[in-house]
């Protein structure tokens, strides 16, 4: 019997749903998927007007900084769910159904490396500030 979590799976991505045994398949799954999508970041690039702010270079570097914040997942129903939400955004973007300034704010800018970080050399204003509230 199936897993309630993999039940779910296969009702999203349908009875179709690759279930991978082996984590080398998943890996290979991940990498093809990797693989189209930079194929497709020359023509993101020249239809959404990006020359001006990236390269081609770039954008592939933003997204392999994406596909790197997941790398420490090893189920494979996770990594399958992954790609098949993966391949949803990037049909989004292929048939344009985002506008420009989604495609900037999500890739250009590098979004894996956004971190808040607190200052740590506090003025005493802010520090009166931050414990008032």
């Amino acid at each position: 019997m199936a897993t309630p979590q993999l039940a779910g799976a296969r009702a999203v991505l349908g009875s179709a749903a690759r279930v991978a045994t082996q984590a080398p398949t998943e890996h290979q799954a991940a990498k093809k998927f990797f693989k189209e999508v930079c194929r497709c970041l020359p023509w993101v690039n020249k239809t959404y007007g990006l020359g001006e702010l990236t390269n081609v270079a770039e954008l592939r570097r933003n997204v392999a900084d994406l596909f790197r914040k997941y790398s420490d997942v090893q189920s494979p129903e996770v990594v399958d769910l992954l790609i098949y939400k993966g391949r949803e955004e990037l049909e989004m973007i292929l048939m344009q159904h985002k506008q420009r300034h989604h495609v900037i704010t999500q890739y250009v800018h590098n979004p894996a490396l956004d971190r808040v970080t607190r200052p740590t050399n506090l003025s005493p204003f802010l520090q009166q500030f931050y414990k008032s509230n």
